[in-house]
């Protein structure tokens, strides 16, 4: 094994019991950083130290341990035989530089100890971390051609830890290759751009893929970075984020442009329903509070977000307060309570619900439950309900 390249202060996750109790459990007697076995021998050993062993990727060499309820995944060196841009065909080796060949940047080649040590089998991974570059492994070509989500992987790494101008020749490399990120399955697609949508502010980011033809039509024609940017700052004083809100930005705020959306991406049922809420929301004719109480806060919070966001507006600080802050009430009067005053069920219940909630949001849902009451009373004495 090659000598360590640096050494860092240990981290809490390598003092953590549970970590250490794996790498325990893999090590053996030379001292040589953690032997990574194929298979059953991992799960004997991780067995024999009373670690939980489960096969999630057995036929890849993985496992996942699982100690003091928490997971590690664990994989064996390999090398790959054949790969075709979505799959790879692999071998195992004992070689960590020929396992380091095949991963994609040299950052993500950097191996670390329990004690601190940092091995570097590419011999520029400390580097260009240290610099802030984000740099394929070898030829940008040929690891792009082994697995083509290393394009949007590009853009991920290089928005969550690069500095400067991304690297001329990876970018060049993904440009490229862009259109061959259509062969790949939406659900693969769907989590890189989902991590490229979590960072900081994706703006820029977005604007370097667009630029070099990098899924350039997953936005659509009137999307504008600058509003992107203006959603991400208000997510920021809100303090908390929403993809969704952000895929909406992408189509431009309408929810006819979300068909270009769907082309790439795979979302899940709560994420379809929210983000098409959301736009809903945004157009909807309610006050302030009115949308934090119909939408919650997170559709309806985002949804004012967005509104501001597409109208060129500003969102003052007692607004921002709100829309953070205010604890959404609940309908003071039931449907239980409505019956219990002589009408029976069936949806004459409804419609005094429905005016007396009109009632309560329309005085600022200052009302109490007995003031609620005595309004549904005097809805049915008055007949102006069933």
């Amino acid at each position: 094994m090659f000598p360590p390249a640096k050494k860092i202060a240990v981290q809490d996750w390598m003092a953590d019991p549970a970590a250490r109790a794996v790498m325990a459990a893999l090590g053996d007697a030379s001292g040589e950083p953690a032997a990574l076995f194929v298979g059953g021998c991992v799960r004997r050993r991780l067995g024999a130290a009373g670690i939980k062993a489960v096969p999630t990727g057995i036929d890849h060499g993985t496992v996942t341990a699982v100690t003091g309820g928490k997971p590690f995944e664990i994989t064996t060196l390999r090398r790959d035989v054949e790969t075709d841009g979505r799959h790879a065909v692999v071998a195992f080796t004992k070689d960590w530089r020929e396992d380091a060949q095949r991963r994609d940047f040299t950052i993500n080649t950097l191996l670390a100890d329990a004690a601190g040590n940092v091995f570097d089998p590419t011999g520029q991974g400390v580097a260009d971390l240290e610099s802030r570059r984000v740099v394929f492994v070898g030829d940008p070509s040929r690891r792009i051609a082994e697995d083509y989500l290393r394009i949007l992987r590009f853009f991920r790494f290089h928005a969550f830890y690069g500095q400067g101008a991304p690297d001329a020749a990876a970018l060049a490399a993904c440009r490229a290759a862009a259109d061959k990120i259509t062969t790949l399955s939406r659900e693969r697609i769907t989590q890189e751009i989902l991590k490229i949508l979590s960072v900081d502010n994706p703006a820029d980011i977005l604007v370097l893929m667009f630029e070099n033809n990098v899924m350039r039509d997953l936005a659509h024609a009137e999307y504008q970075p600058e509003k992107m940017r203006m959603l991400c700052g208000l997510q920021k004083r809100m303090g908390h984020e929403s993809l969704m809100a952000r895929l909406a930005i992408l189509a431009a705020g309408h929810d006819r442009h979300l068909d270009a959306l769907r082309k790439y991406l795979v979302l899940s049922n709560n994420q379809d329903h929210d983000l098409a809420l959301m736009l809903e929301a945004a157009l909807s004719p309610t006050t302030l509070k009115e949308r934090l109480y119909r939408y919650g806060r997170e559709v309806g919070g985002q949804s004012l977000l967005l509104l501001a966001v597409l109208m060129d507006g500003v969102i003052g600080a007692e607004d921002m307060a709100v829309i953070r802050d205010w604890d959404i009430p609940v309908m003071p009067l039931t449907g239980e309570d409505v019956k219990r005053m002589g009408l029976a069920q069936g949806p004459e219940i409804g419609v005094i619900l429905k005016a007396v909630e009109a009632w309560w949001v329309e005085w600022d849902f200052q009302p109490d439950r007995a003031q609620c009451l005595e309004r549904a009373r005097g809805l049915l004495v008055s007949g102006q309900a069933p």
